[in-house]
């Protein structure tokens, strides 16, 4: 070798030996969906020169891998539902590198959720049992009511004496109507107590419903003994623009429905707002529903770290009541008024791996039960049977008033503790007041403040394994200092858009009772201030498969509820009819959970769901009633009940239908006609929509098709067959 190539060899040797080793870059970015929804505790797999690793994504999707070699690298999930279009690749060197991913939807997408863990969260990352119907599956659904909706997911049944704007109850797994914690976007308005009328809640400018089954007191404190029910407003699309739509509707029963709304995304800035006034007769006697509501959603950046947000809904509505009809002469004078308003604002602000939430929110009701005149004494009838005693009309010329009022407040902080930990906890403040009674009398005033603590934190173990652990120690005005706590686990034991995962939860609930029960001053129904809270143990495990490249989702899921301390009336003497609460009842419910979703192509879809549901009354609420006697089933909770959903046609015209079975349950007529059971009954739904030129599209819903006569609620027909009729605006976004 020459001297000239000795020394290049030799100097290049030294400048190796000697050059300090090439740093590794870091790279960074966030994991959301399509329409921009964050997705934390999703795994990503990371491929390059230094062979594979996961990243665990954290508060509002984001991740972070620091130190790696320089080259080129590609991005996936393990996330079923989603899939990383295109294929995510990057090429990192000594700088800093971002790569933001947005997942597409599968043909059966995942959802994204926000009531079971309080932040946004994907289903295949929990254990709770959780039903979703998103934008696109109320919008073909048509419906005339959210009663309407919920029916339609598995573990809820419905009740309603009547038409659209009768009252309305949902029973989440066995549980009474009172044992769901209500959300509208994230703020309370159950009454205080639990109890919350769906009869004059319309579908108007919503988001999503989600439903939550199984006790949420951990997260929430008191009224979520069964599960949670939250409605979301809809925001503006991701996209910058504005848009505008507007609809009218007409047909059976004096039908007449107008709705219209705007939509708009520019800068920092976007809204959406809608209104809708409804006019109908619902077939019977003074039945006449009306109703005008609004909705609207406004959202500010302030900085690429923190967003601010105002959310209304209101609703002002009017029906008359007849009363149980199917036994008897109507009352053609007697109305109900309603008016409701909920606003919150949300603050939310993040800073590296840490997110701050701060939450103010207000639910206000305004309700008033009115009888002008006496109808006359009537005697109940119904075929051959005749009713034990006479019934007298009670008339309230000035009312019967119930105005509560729900204030809110909520920090909620999330960090994320180490690669695979998300920790979050938080404290809410609620204080609860009303003006009550008849007002022909003095008003019931009573209040009170209930503060709670609440941590949770979401593990991910060997990539396939989630673990939620929580826990909350609530601060009740009446019933003290209670801690309710829940687990909840999921396994994904193959991987992949075809994944099987494994999911089993357990929690405690429990449920403050309502202002007449702690502060009732009757002589005839004395509260009682010493009642305890009403309490929940509940449990269920459940297996997902999806198959066919996700075109398919089969769940099921067996679920064990026990009601405790559940609150009752009692007589204290029979010769006066003196009475107060106490905590006496118990029941039990028990079953089992069906759902079914197939895409078998783009032009068909196919959703079904099933429950059987095994109610019992341990101890019984009231003795001298032999429909709570112990053995007996849950009130208004049928053992079966199944709906099935199918979708056909394309952008510019599709067609669809339900059929709704409601099996046989236990009721009563409560008039002495000693009927004790209602009949089951079946409901089909169809609709059809059809684009017409430059942005219109017309539509047809019919309701009821087969005109088969039932009662949702023993004494309170349901509507017989109706078709209405309309044609729909929509441009820009």
């Amino acid at each position: 070798m020459r001297p000239s190539t000795r020394f290049a060899a030799a100097l290049s040797l030294f400048i190796v030996i000697a050059a300090p080793p090439l740093r590794g870059g870091d790279l960074s970015g966030s994991v959301r969906t399509v329409d921009g929804q964050p997705l934390p505790q999703i795994v990503l797999v990371l491929d390059g020169p230094s062979g594979s690793r996961t990243l665990v994504t954290g508060p509002d999707g984001r991740y972070h891998a620091q130190d790696l070699p320089p080259g080129a690298y590609t991005v996936a999930t393990d996330a079923p539902g989603f899939v990383v279009s295109p294929e995510a690749r990057v090429a990192v060197a000594e700088a800093d590198v971002r790569l933001d991913l947005r997942l597409e939807p599968a043909p059966i997408r995942e959802q994204v959720v926000v009531a079971a863990t309080r932040g946004d969260a994907a289903l295949s990352t929990l254990g709770v049992s959780v039903g979703v119907l998103d934008q696109e599956q109320i919008a073909e659904r048509e419906p005339s009511s959210v009663l309407q909706l919920l029916q339609d997911l598995p573990g809820i049944a419905v009740a309603r004496t009547g038409g659209p704007g009768s009252q309305a109850s949902a029973f989440v797994r066995g549980g009474e109507s009172r044992f769901a914690r209500i959300l509208v976007d994230g703020v309370p308005v159950n009454q205080p107590g639990g109890g919350f009328d769906f009869g004059s809640a319309l579908p108007l400018e919503l988001d999503r419903i989600e439903v939550v089954r199984g006790s949420a007191s951990s997260l929430y404190g008191t009224d979520a003994l069964a599960g949670v029910i939250h409605l979301v407003t809809r925001r503006a699309g991701p996209e910058p623009g504005i848009g505008l739509r507007a609809e009218a509707e007409g047909g059976s029963f004096a039908w007449r429905r107008f709705q219209a709304g705007t939509a708009a995304r520019a800068g920092a800035w976007d809204w959406n707002a809608g209104v809708v006034r409804l006019d109908t007769d619902n077939e019977a006697p003074n039945s006449t529903f009306t109703e005008t509501a609004g909705a609207a959603s406004l959202g500010v950046g302030l900085g690429e770290r923190s967003i601010l947000r105002f959310v209304l809904r209101a609703e002002d509505s009017e029906r008359g009541t007849p009363g149980p009809t199917a036994f008897g002469r109507p009352d053609l004078d007697a109305f109900f008024e309603r008016t409701d308003v909920t606003a919150a604002a949300h603050l939310r602000h993040t800073r590296g791996s840490a997110a701050h939430d701060l939450r103010v929110g207000i639910a206000r009701t305004a309700q008033l039960s009115v009888n002008p005149e006496d109808s006359g004494s009537y005697v109940p009838r119904v075929g051959d049977l005749v009713g034990s005693f006479e019934l007298s009309d009670f008339p309230d010329p000035l009312g019967f008033q119930n105005d509560t009022v729900r204030y809110s407040l909520g920090y909620q902080g999330e960090v994320q503790a180490g690669p695979r930990n998300l920790l979050s906890g938080g404290a809410d403040l609620e204080h609860e007041s009303g003006e009550i009674g008849s007002r022909a009398g003095e008003l019931l005033s009573p209040s009170r403040t209930n503060v709670g603590l609440y941590a949770q934190d979401r593990v991910v173990l060997a990539d396939r394994f989630y673990v939620t652990l929580g826990g909350r120690i609530e601060r009740n005005q009446n019933f003290g200092t209670k801690a309710v706590p829940r687990l909840a686990v999921a396994v994904r034991v193959r991987g992949g858009v075809d994944a099987t995962t494994l999911r089993a939860s357990a929690g405690a609930g429990i449920k403050e009772p309502n202002f007449f029960e702690t502060f009732g001053t009757s002589f005839f129904a004395q509260g009682n201030p010493d009642l305890k809270p009403e309490r929940s143990r509940t449990f269920d495990v459940g297996v997902e498969q999806r198959l066919l490249d996700s075109r398919l989702r089969v769940e099921a899921t067996f679920f064990r509820h026990q009601y405790h301390d559940q609150i009752a009336f009692t007589v204290l003497d029979f010769d006066t009819f003196q009475g107060t609460y106490v905590n006496l009842a118990r029941t039990r419910a028990q079953g089992l959970e069906l759902a079914l979703e197939a895409a078998p192509s783009t032009r068909i879809q196919l959703r079904a769901e099933y429950t059987l549901l095994d109610g019992e009354v341990l101890v019984s609420a009231a003795d001298f009633d032999p429909v709570y006697a112990v053995g007996e089933r849950l009130l208004r909770r049928p053992r079966h009940q199944a709906s099935f959903t199918l979708r056909c046609g394309a952008a510019r015209a599709n067609v669809g239908a339900t059929l709704v079975l409601v099996g046989r349950r236990t009721d009563s007529d409560f008039v002495g006609l000693e009927l004790r059971e209602n009949d089951g009954y079946a409901r089909l739904d169809a609709r059809a929509r059809a684009k017409l030129a430059r942005g219109f599209e017309a539509f047809v819903v019919a309701e009821n098709v087969l005109g088969l006569d039932y009662q949702e609620a023993l004494g309170y027909p349901a509507l017989g067959r109706a078709v209405r009729a309309g044609l729909r605006f929509r441009s820009g976004s």
